[in-house]
């Protein structure tokens, strides 16, 4: 057996009762750390960083789990010499035969990474900032972006543009954790050959994500469905493409007056109150004018901030999901959509045409034609035995791909494959 050091942006299980008194919900990642551990006999480590001032380590069910004191990942400073010597610290104590750095969004794996020397490392894919830098404006104009800034962008030097900048200076930091490790796991060719452009000698392992179990538990079924319902992605920010499902809900607005959108997660738009106005962001402003220019606000259902169980349980009586985004690696919405089998249509980015057989197990149009999602929209509503062989045939390819037994064995294979090459 190795010893693994997981390096994690959530305080997973144990950490998250201890520092926040309530334990994290990711069940995929809690799933696939079960599976690792009891497929493998691994001794395994999941560390993060946290808002304390010192060491946090507890030992649940063999496994042990580190909160270094610092920041949380999202406010952490990769420079801090205090920051590089706690880091420091756990590795030389713990001596890991393999350190795993699950996603490139926060630089405390590349403060982990940086201090690692000879422990040979690999980064999981999640999004690669790279590309989110790139695709960030998702289609607005120079004219919408000027029109969006509110008093709290100006204040914080937060605007759209701004936020697209930090994407990029992201990318950088993204790039050296690349070349640091020289390894990453990812689990589509788009992925895989975005990232070769730029480390053109790095070593790719393919191991797709696991899907939260719930999804599994719940089944689509038309005749449950509310008809003339539409689900998309939670969307804060321009990169999700909330406005292009509101312009294609404006055109099936005519041809269906009681068309519903559900959009999860926390609403987008405020309510005017001071508080409100002095935190509302540019893309808040953005959907607000827009909402109100298509004459659609009665048609969105804000669904707010929902558990995993009550998602899957949404998917499953709606009458269609639509994936929006401009930029995809792996959408895990679009993957637990077509694992309760909602019929699905997608944008045509990034990974996402590898989940996704056109005409077959969804339907695919280009990110910026909201005609098409609205074309897509209408056929699923009008034709029944379309909708049923969509959403059986996503099921299909989405479990073809997803097996939670042989996830934990790839993942085991590729740490043995790592360890045995070394650094």
């Amino acid at each position: 057996p190795m010893k693994l050091c997981w390096l994690v942006n959530t305080p997973l299980r144990i950490l998250g009762e201890k520092l926040y008194g309530k334990r994290n919900t990711d069940l995929w990642m809690g799933a696939l750390l079960d599976g690792v551990k009891q497929n493998t006999k691994n001794d395994i480590i999941v560390a993060t960083t946290a808002a304390i001032s010192q060491t946090q380590k507890y030992i649940e069910n063999g496994i042990t789990y580190y909160a270094l004191p610092s920041q949380v990942p999202i406010l952490y400073n990769e420079n801090d010499e205090r920051n590089i010597a706690v880091w420091q610290e756990l590795l030389d104590s713990e001596k890991p035969d393999l350190i795993q750095v699950w996603g490139t969004e926060f630089t405390h794996g590349l403060c982990a990474l940086r201090v690692a020397k000879d422990i040979p490392s690999v980064i999981y894919m999640q999004g690669y900032l790279g590309s989110i830098a790139r695709h960030y404006l998702a289609g607005m104009t120079h004219q919408e972006l000027k029109k969006s800034v509110t008093f709290r962008d100006i204040i914080k030097r937060d605007s759209i543009e701004n936020q697209q900048k930090k994407y990029f200076r992201s990318a950088e930091k993204e790039k050296e954790m690349f070349l640091l490790s020289g390894r990453i796991i990812c689990e589509n060719d788009w992925c895989e050959n975005s990232i070769r452009a730029i480390a053109p000698d790095i070593r790719v392992y393919r191991c797709p994500l696991s899907i939260n179990l719930v999804f599994s538990e719940k089944e689509w079924d038309l005749e449950q469905a509310e008809r003339h319902s539409i689900i998309c992605t939670a969307s804060g920010y321009p990169l999700k493409g909330l406005h292009m499902m509101l312009k294609a809900v404006a055109l099936l607005k005519e041809i269906y007056p009681d068309i519903k959108l559900y959009v999860p997660g926390e609403k987008v738009i405020s309510d005017n109150s001071l508080k409100w106005l002095v935190r509302k962001r540019g893309y808040t402003k953005y959907i607000e004018k827009l909402i109100e220019e298509l004459d659609v606000s009665k048609s969105i259902v804000w669904m707010g901030s929902v558990t995993q169980e009550e998602l899957a349980e949404q998917y499953s009586k709606t009458h269609a999901f639509v994936l929006t985004s401009s930029i995809e690696n792996h959408s895990s919405s679009l993957k637990e959509a077509m694992m309760v089998g909602v019929p699905s249509i997608a944008s045509n980015v990034g990974g996402v045409s590898e989940y996704v057989e056109h005409g077959k197990s969804g339907f695919l149009y280009r990110f910026e034609e909201y005609e098409m999602i609205a074309a897509y929209i209408k056929l699923i509503f009008e034709d029944d035995e379309l909708a049923k062989r969509l959403s059986f045939s996503g099921k299909e390819r989405i479990k073809s791909i997803h097996d939670g037994n042989r996830i934990s064995e790839n993942m085991e294979a590729v740490y043995n494959s790592i360890v045995l090459e070394g650094k």
